[in-house]
Parts: C-alpha cells; sequence; structure tokens
C-alpha cells in the first residue's frame, strides 16, 4: 500500500491539484499509533495515570516541581523511559503526557498548532505544582514554539532533535508522497489556513524562547529524519541558549544516551 501511495498522488496532482493536496494534508496530520515495547508497557505500571478534563492522558512519577515531557510524532510519553527515573531522583515530579491521536489520548489527528493548544489547556487546569521545565523531543520540540506564544514557559526548556522550519517538513513530506508543484501550493495554503497559522507563526526559528526561558537545544549531526542543518539554523537565529551537537546517535537515540541524559539533568538542576 505505501508503495503506491506516490503513484497515486503523482496522478491525481495532475488531474486535480487541489483534491490531490486536501488528501495530502488528511495523510499529514493523521499519526499511525504504533504499540509500546515491553520495556515501556512495564515501566508504565510505576507511574500513575492521570486523565485531564480534555480526556487526555498522562503519567507521572514522583513528587515536588513539576517537568513536563513532550514526546515525537507517531510516539508517547513512555518514549521517556531513560530520562524519567534520573529526573526522580532528583526530586521533580515527571509529567509523560500523551499528545492527541497518540498513546493513551484520544483522538485522530495532530499538528504542531493544535498540540501546542491541547497542551496548554491540559497544563492549565493546575493539577500539579509550578512546572519548572519542559522537555520536548522531535514533533515535541516543535510544539514548543506556539506554547510560547499562548502559555507562559518554565524557566528551564529542553529542545531535542526538533524540526525548526515548519515548512521544510512539509516540504519533506510532498517529496516523499510526489505531490506536484501546484498541489504543494494548496497543500501550504490549505495547512495555514486550518491552523490560523503560517509556517512562519509555528516555527522554531522566528519564535525566540531564549529570550523567555533558559534553554538547552539538542540535535545529533547524523540525523536522517530532522536535517542537522534546523539545529544550525536555529543556533544562528536565537538569541541565546546552549547548544549541543552529538555525533551517531540519529533522531530517537539522543533522548535514551546516558550522557545525554546526564547533561540534560544536570542542565535543569543548575540554577545558572
Amino acid at each position: 500500500m505505501k508503495k503506491l501511495i506516490p503513484k497515486l498522488f503523482k496522478l491525481l496532482s495532475i488531474l486535480s491539484p487541489y483534491l490531490a493536496a486536501k488528501l495530502a494534508l488528511r495523510l499529514f496530520v493523521r499519526p499511525m499509533r504504533k504499540a509500546r515495547v515491553i520495556e515501556e508497557m512495564e515501566f508504565l505500571t510505576t507511574g500513575k495515570q492521570i486523565t485531564f478534563q480534555s480526556q487526555r492522558k498522562a503519567r507521572t512519577w514522583g513528587t515536588g516541581p513539576t517537568i513536563w515531557l513532550i514526546h515525537g510524532w507517531e510516539s508517547r510519553g513512555s518514549t521517556f523511559i531513560n530520562l524519567i527515573p534520573l529526573l526522580v531522583e532528583k526530586g521533580f515530579q515527571v509529567i509523560a503526557w500523551d499528545a492527541p491521536a497518540h498513546g493513551d489520548s484520544p483522538g485522530k489527528t495532530n499538528s504542531v498548532p493544535y498540540n501546542a493548544e491541547c497542551l496548554s489547556i491540559d497544563m492549565s487546569e493546575q493539577l500539579f505544582t509550578k512546572s519548572v521545565a519542559i522537555i520536548g523531543h522531535s514533533f515535541g520540540g516543535a510544539t514548543l514554539a506556539v506554547l510560547s506564544k499562548i502559555h507562559k514557559m518554565p524557566k528551564k526548556v529542553v529542545i531535542i532533535s526538533a524540526p525548526t522550519r515548519i515548512v521544510n517538513v512539509f516540504s519533506r513530506f510532498a517529496k516523499m508522497i510526489k505531490l506536484g508543484n501546484k498541489a504543494i501550493q494548496y497543500f501550504i495554503k490549505l495547512s495555514e489556513k486550518e491552523s490560523d497559522y503560517t509556517f512562519i507563526d509555528v516555527s522554531l526559528t522566528t519564535n525566540d524562547i531564549s529570550k523567555v526561558s533558559d534553554v538547552l537545544v539538542i540535535h545529533d549531526r547524523c540525523d536522517d529524519v530532522i536535517p542537522y542543518g534546523d539545529f544550525e539554523v536555529l543556533k544562528e537565529t536565537w538569541q541565546s541558549g546552549k547548544f549541543i551537537a552529538t555525533e551517531h546517535l540519529g533522531h530517537r537515540m539522543t533522548i535514551k544516551d546516558p550522557t545525554i541524559i546526564k547533561t540534560i539533568v544536570n542542565f535543569i538542576i543548575n540554577s545558572d
């Protein structure tokens, strides 16, 4: 089926670019729920499940000042299993949030703006003490650009392996499914109209979180999902922040690597 999708969109882009764009957008915002690995399933039993008024879910561990963990596309809060124990050990309460249409949360579609709006709503329920940090991986990191527009950010922000220019995410997707040039133009316009945000509005490069929070940004040079160039552009654009480039971790190991995990924990607990 996956092999047929590019052929379908290539043909449809010729016959009806607008329809091709509409179908592409429906496909783009619809994540696949992926099964948790055994280690995650076992770890989940050690936490407490929270159901927000929105019916979205989260798991919490520990007590003390809160840290929110925001996962990537087609992932779930439990993907941070290597990081959570160290944060709890340091005296924090960790909230592993399941985004709409991900993990145990309801829904079928999601996007960066919608994810941010939902996260802001759930954070505003005040079920926990004041947040001292938020950590976002990939799509979760991109979400923080919009969140910073609509919600007070905590003192510490960690962004890992995140796309920093949203237009490029759409371009890579369009290329992958063989969307034609005219269809791509409709694809972008429809997306911006549906979310009420332009791509510039929702990109990290144009939302300098370092002006309001202490920021740590991590990206691997060998990331095969989000180009390393996104990290370099952000480093050149933002006013301040700590930027760390890793080697040979790829896209997903950046939240599992012991050295990087220690770096994240030390960044959060240090007050300078």
